[in-house]
């Protein structure tokens, strides 16, 4: 009798210069980085199991978004701003999600697709009554996503993505607040699937400037 044919494993792909930026950001959002901490070559190359090419990339495409500087001779670190700028961040961040939210609402009545963004909302609503912060932090980046993906404006996604919010958010803490804005968040999301263009750009606008108001205290 035959001896059994074995099928040879596949090894798992190494994960590429945009994964690793992407797990840089969301570690940075969850606290495993800080801001103004150096990111160094060898540690990141240990970390996710890939060469200095892959992790050279990935700190060129955080430059790129304003999350890392990469100073000749020194080496990369996470940006650390300072108040007034992360001020200016949200005084941009505020004009672009309500844009976001109501470019995605006027779709969304004209027909567009809504699957991504129920997806989303029910995350938010699992977060509102308690969750880690890395499931708070994925479900709003799916919310972000859901809206850029109905409003279809790549220029507007392309700014979203280079307000250093994910800086603002590691540095100053605001995933302690993520069951209140789990909630706000969720309810934005409701008024872009009733198609409620105006209320849902307000209510967007509304939550980024608590969010100024309250860094405002700190």
């Amino acid at each position: 009798m035959p001896s059994p044919t074995t099928t040879a494993r596949k090894p798992a792909a190494l994960p590429s210069s945009e994964e690793i930026a992407r797990a840089i950001v969301q570690g940075l959002e969850a606290g495993e980085f800080a801001p103004g901490q150096r990111l160094v070559e060898a540690d990141l190359c240990l970390r996710f199991g890939v060469g200095r090419q892959a992790v050279r990339e990935a700190l060129q495409r955080l430059k790129m978004v304003g999350v890392v500087d990469i100073v000749p001779n020194r080496g990369a670190h996470i940006l650390h701003m300072t108040p007034e700028q992360a001020a200016l961040t949200l005084e941009v961040t505020e004009l672009l999600f309500g844009l976001a939210a109501r470019t995605a609402a006027r779709r969304i009545a004209a027909g567009s697709g809504t699957a991504t963004l129920e997806h989303a909302i029910g995350e938010l609503d699992a977060c509102a009554d308690g969750a880690a912060a890395v499931d708070y932090m994925r479900a709003r980046r799916h919310l972000f996503g859901a809206l850029a993906q109905i409003a279809d404006n790549p220029e507007l996604t392309r700014l979203l993505d280079q307000t250093r919010v994910h800086v603002l958010r590691g540095q100053f803490g605001f995933a302690g607040l993520r069951q209140d804005h789990a909630r706000e968040l969720a309810a934005i999301g409701r008024l872009v699937l009733a198609g409620q263009c105006a209320e849902a750009e307000a209510q967007a606008r509304a939550h980024v400037e608590r969010i100024r108001l309250h860094l405002e205290r700190i």
